[in-house]
């Protein structure tokens, strides 16, 4: 019996450390992070088997790459110019890219980074809002012109191709 009363303080103790340290480790999303992404159309994700979308610059520098991603697959197909204004069309799986792999190496895939978050931004910040800092600022007055809106803030943690971005 007094084995059984030293083990039952110790049991409920490493008990009480384990669900501290799951909940506490466990990273919840942003509930505007949802509600953002919800309103783009989240909920139908999953049904989509591929995405062609045409990223344009155009200014004092044009710049036109066009792309295919297949989520569920993770392949991408690219078609722009290399940093010589060269045609070229490639398609690779993005988890399969090395860093010494030509994709690396001429920043396909990093191109790719930044188009598809600038493309799909509503589902980024829900996707990332786990590992990101993802806040309602509430209502703000507009930084130009008349009237306001709710500012939502994002703000990544260093590391990635874009450390601190805001």
């Amino acid at each position: 019996m007094a084995k059984l009363r030293r083990l039952t303080p110790i049991g409920f103790l490493v008990f009480g450390v384990l669900v501290v340290a799951s909940t506490s480790s466990a990273q919840t999303r942003s509930p505007i992070a949802e509600q953002i992404a919800k309103a783009y159309g989240l909920d139908s994700y999953g049904q989509v088997e591929a995405i062609r979308y045409t990223f344009n610059i155009r200014g004092a520098i044009s710049v036109t790459r066009s792309w295919v991603w297949e989520p569920k697959t993770g392949q991408i197909s690219f078609e722009g110019v290399d940093k010589d204004g060269k045609p070229v069309k490639v398609t690779f799986v993005q988890s399969k890219v090395t860093a010494d792999s030509p994709i690396a190496k001429d920043k396909i895939d990093w191109l790719f980074v930044n188009d598809n978050y600038w493309a799909f931004l509503p589902f980024h910040i829900y996707w990332d809002s786990s590992g990101a800092n993802v806040q309602d600022m509430g209502i703000q007055k507009l930084p130009l012109g008349n009237g306001s809106a709710k500012l939502v803030t994002v703000k990544y943690p260093n590391g990635g191709y874009t450390p601190g971005d805001t």
